[in-house]
Order: structure tokens, then C-alpha cells, then sequence
């Protein structure tokens, strides 16, 4: 599938962007374009991530991949707790399991309104949430950009193993973060850095000859010390 990023705004001349236009002699602020060739929704792969620094077009890709971003922060009520919130004609073991695989260990927060958690805790109950009622394409933007990177690694790889159960959905995954790519084993890699597309079949070569960044398989053994994250 082929992703073409055409953004563009006004090009100011106030005083104060013509100074910076003299100062530093910058590309073009009005205008940014990106080329991105990526697997379709027909293709055979469950999970694909972009990957890059900020600015560089990782949330152009994702509002143009099936229906957009989802939101993560939308329709909670406000007086019900999250493992009421979640799935709420589901399965109880399903919905606190989802809430695990995810990160959120701490069960007091299970017992709070969405608007009573943290940003981190509330990015992890929108990816349970979609964890229990699956969209076809899931398109998650700063995903673990929220959170510690421990927990971010270990998020990454409980997330990754309970979304590939979830019967053929594909996720999209946009981050800046490559720590996580370790984890996730994700099926493929757009960096949009380089421009570059890396799928899991290519991966075992690129490590070997050691050009990229990034490697499918986990460097750092997964402990009990690791998975103590359960909070009672």
C-alpha cells in the first residue's frame, strides 16, 4: 500500500518568521512530504509499527491507514469504574486479563473512573479496551510514549502476544521509541527516518550483517523480577 503525505500551511512572513527565515536559512516550514510503501490490509501480518523522531510524518501515515488513529481517551463514562468500563457484557477473567497484558497491573486503578488515571494508566485501559473489542486495523499513536520504558518493554511484549490471539486483526503502531521493537517482533518496520521498510522475514540478514538499528527477539531475558508488576 502506498502512503503519500502532502501537508501544507501558510507560509508566514511576520517579523518575527522572517528572522528566522535570516538567522538560520531553514527548508521550507509550509510544506512537508513523505512517500511511505507499507503492507495493505489485505497483506498477511498482524502487527506492523512506524517508527521515528518526532515530526518526521508517523501520525500522517496513521490518520491515512484504514479509519485513522484510534482514540484511546474516547467515550469512558464517568461514573463506572475501567473493569466495568471494558467490555462490559464480556467476560470478567477476559477483561482483567486484557488489563494485565497491557501493563496495568495496579488493581487499585482498575476500581477508578478513566478521568481519575494518570496518562500512562489511561493509555494502557484504551489499549485493553481494544484488546477485548478488537477494531479490523488498530492505529495507535505515541504508543508507550507515556510510560516507563520498562514497563514499555514489557507492555510492548504482553500487548504484542495477546494481539496476535485476537484472530487475524491487524494493529499499526506508531512511536518514537526503537526500545520497543525488540519486544513487539513486529512483522514489519517503517522507519520514517530513513524511509526504509524492514519485514520480519529480513530481519535474521539485517541483524547478521548489522544494518539496522533495530533486531526481531529480545535481548534482555524476561524474569520474574521483570513481570512483578502486579500491584494488590
Amino acid at each position: 500500500m502506498k502512503i503519500e503525505i502532502r501537508n501544507s500551511c501558510r507560509d508566514f512572513n511576520s517579523y518575527r518568521a522572517a528572522r528566522v527565515k535570516s538567522l538560520f536559512n531553514p527548508e521550507r516550514g509550509d510544506t512537508f512530504q513523505l512517500d511511505a510503501e507499507i503492507p495493505g490490509p489485505d497483506d498477511d501480518w498482524q502487527i506492523g509499527v512506524v517508527v521515528g523522531p518526532s515530526g518526521t510524518g508517523k501520525s500522517s501515515i496513521g490518520r491515512s491507514i484504514g479509519g485513522g488513529i484510534t482514540d484511546l481517551y474516547h467515550g469512558w463514562p464517568d461514573d463506572a469504574p475501567i473493569v466495568d468500563a471494558i467490555a462490559p457484557d464480556g467476560d470478567f477473567n477476559e477483561v482483567t486479563g486484557a488489563l494485565a497484558a497491557v501493563g496495568l497491573g495496579d488493581v487499585p486503578a482498575w476500581l477508578r473512573p478513566f478521568k481519575a488515571l494518570s496518562n500512562g494508566q489511561q493509555f494502557r485501559a484504551g489499549l485493553a479496551r481494544c484488546l477485548c473489542d478488537p477494531p479490523d486495523i488498530l492505529v495507535v499513536d505515541e504508543f508507550t510514549s507515556v510510560i516507563d520504558r520498562q514497563i514499555a518493554k514489557i507492555g510492548a511484549l504482553a500487548f504484542a502476544k495477546a494481539w496476535r490471539r485476537t484472530n487475524g486483526k491487524k494493529a499499526v503502531l506508531l512511536s518514537c521509541h526503537y526500545d520497543i521493537l525488540d519486544w513487539l517482533e513486529p512483522d514489519w518496520v517503517f522507519d520514517t527516518s530513513t524511509g526504509q521498510i524492514i519485514k520480519k522475514a529480513r530481519a535474521a540478514a539485517l541483524i547478521n550483517a548489522q544494518e539496522s538499528s533495530w533486531k526481531l527477539g529480545r535481548s534482555i531475558p524476561v524474569t520474574g523480577i521483570s513481570l512483578s508488576r502486579i500491584t494488590i
